[in-house]
């Protein structure tokens, strides 16, 4: 089910109304609906939740961006606080497009305590601003702001911590990026980031940031050096015209491809192949 705006999401899940089309800030109520079918908010929301069953004393934070589907089953009331924020006013703003914002609900932060209580503050502060007659949006998003430099340090403390998951994830990557072009398909399409993310079942942004924090260079010069480094291959063959390579390697216009080998290597792949 697709939710247009804020007021019709709260409506739904039997929380207050807001006092903004554009922004609201709230704390979980004990109306808040216990579960739900996936659902696809059009706007951006960020919350933390305390008290959740199975997660002992740990505060999670989640992530959702426009349209992402979210959904969530418990059987006891939790609490926590919640930004729900549109796309105009990210997009307006610049310096609030945190890649984490697209996380999903399958990569929560888990917060360390002090790393806690640094939320809670923002999040009582924003809501206290939020609750005022004349409240003041350049000051609502400078608590925002604030809020996402602090989150995206304490995902890099999650990403350097748990190791054993992401250095598994990081191989799975590895894995079926080195055996993307094993097949004999001849259908075959150019790799994407959202091809690898989906058959890892974690959202791009957050495959994104894993592999650059891991490895120091993002997931897309990752699949471009595949790509050369199989052309290459076909090139020295001499079997096939640089079109057909291109072909074989997923492109659909084969300038794109030559444009991409030149950029990564200097040189054109006609130089390549007669050097």
């Amino acid at each position: 089910m697709k939710i247009q705006d804020i007021r019709s999401f709260n409506q739904y899940v039997k929380a207050d109304p807001p006092k903004h089309e554009w922004i609201d800030i709230g704390s979980y109520p004990e109306t808040f609906i216990l579960a739900t079918p996936p659902v696809y908010p059009n706007f951006y929301r960020i919350s933390i939740k305390f008290g959740l069953e199975g997660e002992g004393n740990k505060s999670l934070m989640f992530f959702s961006s426009p349209n992402q589907p979210i959904e969530w089953k418990t059987g006891t009331p939790f609490e926590g606080y919640y930004i729900q924020i549109t796309e105009d006013i990210i997009s307006n703003h610049q310096h609030l497009e945190y890649s984490f914002l697209a996380y999903g609900l399958h990569e929560p932060l888990y917060l360390e305590k002090e790393e806690e209580v640094v939320i809670i503050r923002l999040f009582k502060d924003a809501l206290m601003e939020y609750k005022r007659e004349n409240f003041s949006m350049n000051l609502l998003l400078a608590y925002c702001n604030l809020m996402f430099a602090h989150i995206s340090k304490f995902y890099e403390r999650q990403f350097g911590e748990r190791k054993e998951k992401y250095n598994r994830l990081v191989n799975d990557f590895f894995e079926l990026l080195n055996t993307y072009y094993n097949s004999n398909n001849e259908n075959i399409a150019q790799p994407t980031v959202s091809y690898f993310a989906k058959r890892l079942n974690i959202t791009p942004n957050y495959l994104s940031d894993l592999i650059r924090f891991h490895t120091g260079k993002p997931v897309l010069e990752h699949i471009h050096l595949k790509i050369i480094e199989v052309s290459k291959n076909l090139l020295k063959n001499n079997q096939y015209t640089v079109s057909e390579v291109a072909y074989k390697l997923g492109f659909e216009y084969p300038n794109y491809f030559s444009r991409l080998f030149k950029k990564v290597t200097g040189n054109s792949p006609s130089y390549f192949r007669n050097k």
